[in-house]
């Protein structure tokens, strides 16, 4: 028995030798797999971690990206929209390269790709992009963030557009701007003017004047802080209606003599000196009124005609008399001599009013003053391109029961770079002559819209008065109602009937260069498949 028991007892303590061991064996590939299963946890959560600071990456750069190339433009065209590749590759290396960004690398460019290394935002994160051309009028942004091997990337589309920011002002003007009797602005009106501190007939001269009874629905924009505009009480001036002064106002792309060529509108004009004579002369007649001697000019005098692409040569000097002109009107002027090239005695006194008899062209031999009274314009008036604004030299005046009706180019009614364009008919009248309109952008030197006038468009002076003028700047603005002559304001006439609309995105006319931007089509947004 005692055998038996011993037998008994040391196969019960081998079995539980035996059970320990398994028990050891499995615990301990539990606490392996317990292990192993806590560190890949941690991985799990540091990838989780590294594909989310990507995505920050990502949408962090796409941001810096866009914000750094919000504010490309176009260098200009005559043509068809230009490369933007080149032009934005130029912007960003402009804007990047050399700055602690890039640590010492560049942006580059290769076959219509402009890349941007990678720009850290942290130890582990950090980002990159692309642009690409997409299509004749898109570019593609693409941003890759990175954290550690992770990746993530983000893609957004920007339109290439025509600039026509001008076309969101009723008036742009580089000059003063003057509103007076009644008249009626839809929309905001825009001056560059910033030499307040002019003084002229015991006033200042402050970007804006406006009087009682006008009004402006919209904004007045200057370019000045607030500041610089009250250092004179410039808001003494206005005594409009209006929703309110912008200060600061980003300057749209200015336009000068460069931005302007009109040689192509004299294709398939007829010169007017090739058809029947003038009915008769005005010999020395004075401009612009008998009572206010500027200058005289020898006149040829049109009456009662019906004209077809009409070209007036240099030093014509016309004036037309119930009139009637279809299609394009061209006049022609001296397009080399500058300012400056003229003789003067004394400053640019020769283009300042009552001084013209400095000038070397006294009979107006150079250029073109043109008087059309009476006259319907079913096409636009088109002039060559001045070097410089000398109102008395080259102007286009507009009188009596003017009916402008172009259908012809509606996206410009008058085009006359540095002409002064005075339109004081008495044209518009909301029911007896509904039809007569100003389209699209009325071009000149200063334009003044005095009497009646319905705009559906743009004013658009691109003379700003330069420091050689003096006091006399003070007489430079552009006026939208009655003005009389020397610059007072409201001072006699009857009160016109004036209103000017706005046609914002309006296609620029043909002959004026035309600037490109882009801009952020948010719906593109997307996020490449990895």
């Amino acid at each position: 028995m005692s055998t038996l028991k011993k037998s008994n007892f040391r196969y019960r303590r081998g079995f539980a030798y035996v059970l320990a061991m398994v028990l050891l064996a499995i615990f301990s590939t539990l606490a392996v797999a317990f292990a192993s299963s806590t560190d890949l946890g941690l991985r799990k959560s540091d990838n989780c971690r590294r594909i989310g600071e990507a995505r920050l990456a990502a949408e962090g750069g796409l941001e810096f990206a866009i914000h750094t190339m919000r504010d490309v433009l176009s260098e200009g065209t005559w043509g068809q929209q230009p490369d933007m590749i080149p032009i934005v590759f130029n912007h960003l290396s402009g804007k990047l390269n050399g700055t602690s960004n890039l640590g010492g690398q560049t942006v580059s460019m290769s076959c219509g790709v402009i890349s941007v290394p990678g720009i850290s935002l942290s130890d582990d994160a950090s980002f990159s992009f692309t642009v690409v051309q997409a299509g004749a009028d898109q570019l593609r942004l693409t941003v890759t963030g990175y954290s550690g091997s992770c990746t993530r990337t983000v893609a957004i589309k920007f339109n290439i557009q025509e600039d026509t920011t001008v076309t969101n002002y009723t008036v742009a003007s580089r000059s003063r701007v003057f509103i007076t009797d009644n008249a009626v602005v839809d929309g905001d009106v825009f001056s560059t003017w910033t030499r307040t501190n002019i003084w002229k007939n015991g006033e200042y001269s402050p970007p804006f004047k406006t009087q009682e009874g006008t009004t402006v629905n919209g904004k007045l924009k200057t370019v000045m802080s607030q500041s610089d505009f009250d250092e004179y009480n410039s808001g003494d001036y206005i005594n409009g209606e209006d929703e309110g002064l912008d200060y600061n106002e980003p300057e749209f792309a200015e336009y000068t003599t460069e931005d302007f060529d009109t040689t192509d509108y004299k294709t398939g004009t007829t010169n007017i000196t090739t058809l029947d004579p003038p009915d008769y002369w005005l010999n020395q007649e004075p401009f612009p009124n008998p009572d206010s001697i500027r200058r005289k000019i020898d006149r040829p005098v049109y009456e009662n005609r019906t004209f077809d692409n009409v070209y007036i040569p240099v030093g014509h000097n016309p004036k037309f008399i119930n009139c009637t002109f279809n299609r394009i009107i061209y006049v022609d002027t001296n397009e080399t001599t500058t300012l400056e090239e003229w003789s003067h005695g004394y400053y640019n006194q020769n283009c300042i009013p009552g001084k013209e008899s400095y000038s070397d062209d006294p009979t107006n031999e150079h250029s073109n003053n043109v008087v059309f009274e009476g006259c319907t314009f079913n096409g636009p008036v088109i002039t060559a391109v001045a070097r410089d604004y000398w109102w008395t030299k080259n102007a286009l005046t507009f009188e009596g029961e003017t009916t402008f009706a172009n259908e012809y180019m509606p996206e410009s009614t008058i085009l006359a770079p540095n002409f002064g364009v005075d339109i004081g008919g008495r044209g518009y009248d909301s029911e007896t002559n509904p039809d007569s309109k100003l389209t699209g952008v009325i071009v000149g030197g200063i334009v003044d819209i005095r009497g009646s006038a319905s705009v559906e468009g743009t004013i658009l002076s691109m003379h700003e008065p330069g420091t050689d003028y003096g006091s006399s700047a003070w007489y430079y603005g552009t006026n939208i109602g009655y003005a009389g002559l020397g610059g007072e304001e409201g001072d006699a006439g009857v009160p016109g009937n004036i209103r000017l609309v706005p046609q914002p995105g309006m296609e620029l006319p043909f002959g004026m260069r035309k600037k490109y931007t882009i801009t952020v089509v948010p719906e593109s947004y997307e996020e490449p498949t990895q």
